[in-house]
């Protein structure tokens, strides 16, 4: 049975949707859904701004915003014309026949503007409903073909992987060469090199996503890294580049690595954020850190193909110092780098086909 391994926001994303699959897909998700996550029939009135319903087991008010931990969506029926069927909100008041909901975490209270249906319910938290629904217990962090972590002089050479979970992962690990690989599919992100990672050379790989999610992912402050004359295809949600030090990104061939953005129920998937499909760029460069910095890093000599509904072909988060974006080629629908927003010393230049959303940046 591949229940566990495919279910992240799938499960969510048909009870939530059922109008978008088939009865088969349907009977799917209301065999495998848990109840314990769904609180309802509730009644939401034109003019109050309780939600009402039997809470005697209290849900808690929400304290924080983080990964849908302590936030619910609604579905099932007819909703107020204010409120968003699959979108997060977060409980500000909590008793024993109602609650009262926000936009943020201690928000005020949203008044509805019209009457919910009488088959309304919720989900609570949305955490455990989508993101962790039926995670693998008992498994390395990678779940995966491949799960290296803490190690020195790593080679991975000439192989062929793929897995019905995230495909490989390397960790905490320094002097790393990954070489003539194939990554030949994923259920979830395909490829690794994932948390303070030292001195990686990345060459000569071909990673198919197969529409799982990141085609690429070099996470939380992974140092002196070349990936250097790879081919990134059909991945689900971009490549994902968190905080890095001394990086190189050169001569790579990236292609429609945003499926999951397509408007599309089985390909693309949404997000309990906006209730809407998820937004991606072809690549994306975060911190994890409050106010975290990254810098020295070269995009260079890239081709990019967006698929049609990337947000942008790359973005920068707010914290970098010193970026070269040069030479790159840019084919597809989508062909912009967005503002390069608290971001110092960047250039871009001698980019082809490039397009930018104001003139914030230039070539």
């Amino acid at each position: 049975m591949l229940i566990p391994q495919i279910v992240r926001g799938y499960l969510w994303q048909i009870t939530v949707w059922p109008e978008d699959y088939n009865e088969a897909e349907r009977t799917l998700a209301a065999k495998y859904f848990p109840l314990e996550y769904i609180r309802g029939p509730l009644r939401m009135k034109q003019g109050d701004d309780c939600v009402y319903f039997d809470n005697a087991k209290p849900l808690p008010v929400s304290e924080r915003d983080y990964r849908g931990q302590q936030s619910l969506c609604f579905y099932d029926d007819d909703l107020p014309s204010n409120i968003v069927r699959g979108r997060q909100y977060f409980i500000v008041e909590s008793d024993s026949e109602f609650i009262r909901i926000a936009d943020k975490p201690g928000g005020t209270p949203i008044r509805f503007a019209s009457d919910s249906g009488p088959d309304t319910k919720l989900m609570y938290p949305l955490f455990h409903a989508h993101l962790a629904l039926y995670a693998p217990t008992g498994s390395g962090p990678g779940k995966g073909a491949l799960d290296l972590v803490g190690c020195e002089a790593v080679i991975v050479r000439g192989c062929r992987l793929s897995a019905l979970g995230d495909t490989m992962h390397i960790q905490k690990s320094q002097d790393i060469v990954f070489n003539g690989n194939h990554i030949t599919g994923s259920r979830m992100g395909a490829f690794f090199l994932a948390e303070f990672c030292r001195n990686a050379v990345v060459t000569g790989n071909t990673v198919d996503g197969t529409n799982g999610s990141r085609v690429i992912s070099v996470e939380k402050s992974c140092e002196d890294v070349t990936i250097v004359g790879n081919t990134f295809r059909n991945g689900g949600r971009g490549s994902w580049i968190n905080q890095p030090r001394n990086f190189v990104l050169a001569d790579n061939v990236f292609v429609n690595n945003t499926t999951k953005c397509e408007h599309n129920p089985r390909r693309g998937r949404r997000t309990f954020v906006t209730g809407d499909y998820e937004e991606y760029a072809e690549l994306y460069f975060t911190t994890h850190e409050p106010d975290g910095r990254y810098g020295n890093v070269t995009v260079s000599g890239n081709i990019f193909t967006s698929g049609d509904n990337a947000s942008h072909a790359i973005t920068f988060a707010p914290g970098g110092d010193t970026l070269l974006l040069t030479d790159n080629i840019f084919q597809g629908k989508v062909r912009t780098i967005a503002p390069t927003t608290g971001c110092t010393n960047v250039t871009i230049r001698g980019n082809v086909d490039v397009e930018f959303p104001n003139e914030t940046n230039s070539q």
